[in-house]
């Protein structure tokens, strides 16, 4: 391969050049030479050492450093790469080993060749598959497999989140990797309310999914004496017994009492006996949690102080109003808050918002 010999000093100057001029070999690194030289890579276009544009630096011949293609793109052919033009997908999701990606109408009849084309640049990813949109009662995603390796297109996967593994079907089930944050806040206010409350907690996750947010709370030591979790949706309710199993076996302290229901949430005051027991309470069916929230406050302990964190979908410009509407949701129910806040997570469209809500309150 053509090298260009040049200071070191003025190595930027001319990849710069070389770069705008289209003269640099993509895909390879500069040389370091003798006597503080580099060797700037050429493409088979540049001009001869005659050139004036190298100003008198010489070309040499050597081994090229091949860095490999920086983006998945570079592995399609450039025709059919210009065919695709500004419809090529530029972002993705990643869940365990499974790649989503969602393709433009005009894009669709070029799937296979750009799945294959990411397969070649992450080595990690097993399957590609083309997101269709959310579908079904339980807005799961309309996952089509585009391509694999060894043909295997189950799109089971496992995701390590904080330390720990994670069962999921992203065609089968919800799942966020964007709300780890909040399932590590999750376990600092549980551990506070346990400092509290001097003892280990009872806590229900009536819309657990696949039990991301259990898998920290139930791996703390002596934090957990009663856990209550399930999910509607009988796929996300399969996965979720499977973890939790999993959890449980990694704690030094597992809970005395379990039970895993594939229930409507409203219905856990039933499985409860309409008992008031429990201390810390998550919400998270974000299009309909401050719907069902009234629902789940029968389910608080009346002997002590309990916690809810929950997550909502809300009109952008509600926010303020949110404080008052949950607190007068609590004290309905004969609760007496001590403490509540709102917080936007992220935005959800141009007139909504994804909100956090964190309640401290006691019922008599």
């Amino acid at each position: 391969m053509r090298h260009l010999r040049v200071p070191s000093a003025e190595t930027q100057h001319w990849l710069e050049l070389c770069r705008t001029q289209n003269w640099l070999q993509k895909g390879a690194g500069v040389l370091s030479l003798e006597d503080g030289l580099k060797g700037i890579p050429l493409s088979e276009t540049a001009p001869p050492e005659s050139d004036k544009s190298w100003l008198g630096n010489t070309i040499i011949l050597a081994a090229g450093i091949t860095k490999g293609p920086e983006h998945w793109s570079e592995h399609l052919d450039q025709k059919l790469l210009q065919e695709i033009g500004e419809e090529l997908p530029n972002s993705y999701e990643i869940q365990g080993d499974i790649l989503i990606v969602k393709l433009e109408e005009q894009t669709r009849e070029y799937g296979t060749a750009i799945a294959e084309a990411m397969l070649k640049q992450l080595p990690s990813i097993r399957l590609v598959c083309a997101d269709n949109g959310v579908i079904g009662e339980f807005r799961v995603r309309d996952l089509e497999p585009l391509t694999s390796r060894n043909n295997d297109l189950s799109t089971i996967t496992q995701i390590r989140e904080n330390g720990v593994m994670i069962s999921t079907d992203p065609a089968k089930v919800y799942f966020s990797a964007r709300l780890s944050k909040e399932r590590e806040d999750n376990l600092l206010v549980a551990q506070k309310l346990r400092k509290q409350l001097s003892r280990p907690l009872r806590i229900c996750d009536p819309y657990a999914g696949v039990g991301p947010s259990l898998a920290t709370l139930l791996r703390e030591e002596g934090l957990v004496s009663e856990c209550y979790a399930g999910d509607l949706n009988p796929d996300a309710f399969e996965l979720l017994k499977g973890n939790i199993e999993h959890f449980i076996s990694k704690s030094p302290t597992p809970p005395k009492q379990l039970k895993i229901k594939n229930i409507d949430a409203r219905k856990w005051k039933d499985e409860l006996d309409n008992e008031h027991k429990i201390d810390y309470l998550l919400v998270n069916l974000p299009h309909h949690s401050l719907e069902h929230l009234p629902k789940l406050l029968p389910l608080l302990s009346t002997d002590n102080s309990t916690v809810i964190r929950g997550w909502a979908i809300i009109d952008r410009d509600s926010l303020t109003l949110q404080e008052g509407n949950i607190a007068s949701m609590i004290k309905l129910a004969g609760g007496n808050v001590e403490s509540i806040s709102c917080s936007e997570v992220k935005g959800f469209s141009s007139s909504k918002i994804f909100m956090r809500f964190e309640s401290w309150q006691t019922f008599s």
